[in-house]
C-alpha cells in the first residue's frame, strides 16, 4: 500500500512539527511529565506506541530513563535514543484494541499507569460509489461518533497519484456522520479518488507533581468515491 505510506509520511512530518512547538511551549510546572502516542493502522494491522518520561532539572525539562522499564499492554518496551531523546518504543501487529495501557515507576519508585482510549471508524461510505461535484455528501461509518478533544482528518489521494489532499474535519463532539459541502468537493475536482480517515484524540491528566499527555490515532481502512461533474 505505497499510497497509504506516502500520506502517512504526511502526516508524521506534520506531526513532527506540531509536536516540537508543543515541547517547546511551558505547560506545566510539574517536575515530571510523560508523553504517551499510540497509532494504529488497520488496513496493515500495526500499533506503534511510544513514550517519553521528562524530568525536571533546574529550569530544563529532559528526557529520563526509567528504572525498570516502560511496558505497554503489559509488554515491556525497548528504550531507544531518538534525535538525543530516550524514548520507549514499541511496534505490534494484530487485532484493533481500544485501550491503550502504559505501565512504569516514577521517580520516586511509585506505580504509574496511563491508558489512552481508541475508537475505531470502519465501513467508511458516502452511500454511493459516484459523488457529483455540485452536490454535498455525506461520509458515514460504524464506530463511536466524534468525542471531545477528537481531530478528524480525511485524505485523499487520486487514482492515477497526481494529487494527494488532506481535508482536517471541524464537526461538534457527538457527531455520527461528516458533511462535505459541494465547494469543498469541488476543490479535489472529478476523477477516481481513494480516501481514509484519521482520528486523533488527546489527552490530558494532571496530578500534584505529574503531567500525563497522550495522543492516540487510528487510521481507517480506505475507500474509492469516483467525482464526477
Amino acid at each position: 500500500m505505497n499510497w497509504l505510506k506516502r500520506l502517512l509520511r504526511f502526516l508524521l512530518f506534520a506531526q513532527l512539527i506540531s509536536g516540537a512547538a508543543a515541547c517547546h511551549a511551558p505547560t506545566s510546572t510539574s517536575p515530571e511529565e510523560v508523553e504517551c502516542y499510540v497509532r494504529y493502522l488497520k488496513p496493515e494491522g500495526q500499533a506503534l506506541a511510544q513514550m517519553v518520561v521528562r524530568r525536571r532539572e533546574r529550569e530544563e525539562m529532559r528526557s529520563a530513563e526509567v528504572p525498570g522499564g516502560v511496558r505497554y499492554r503489559e509488554a515491556l518496551m525497548q528504550m531507544v535514543v531518538l534525535e538525543g531523546t530516550i524514548t520507549y518504543r514499541s511496534e505490534t501487529s494484530g487485532a484493533f484494541a481500544a485501550q491503550h495501557t502504559f505501565a512504569w515507576s516514577d521517580a520516586e519508585g511509585q506505580p504509574r499507569t496511563f491508558t489512552l482510549q481508541m475508537s475505531p471508524a470502519s465501513d467508511l461510505s458516502f452511500g454511493s460509489p459516484t459523488l457529483p461535484l455540485s452536490r454535498p455528501a455525506t461520509l458515514r461509518w460504524h464506530g463511536p461518533p466524534i468525542a471531545e478533544n477528537e481531530s478528524w482528518v480525511v485524505l485523499w489521494e487520486k487514482a492515477d497519484r497526481s494529487a494527494t489532499v488532506p481535508m482536517e474535519i471541524i464537526s461538534a463532539a457527538g457527531m455520527d456522520f461528516i458533511e462535505f459541502p459541494a465547494a469543498q468537493l469541488a476543490k479535489l475536482g472529478p476523477g477516481t479518488w481513494t480516501y481514509y480517515v484519521v482520528r486523533r484524540k488527546a489527552f490530558r491528566q494532571e496530578v500534584p507533581g505529574y503531567l500525563l499527555k497522550g495522543v492516540a490515532e487510528y487510521y481507517s481502512d480506505p475507500d474509492t468515491v469516483q467525482l464526477v461533474p
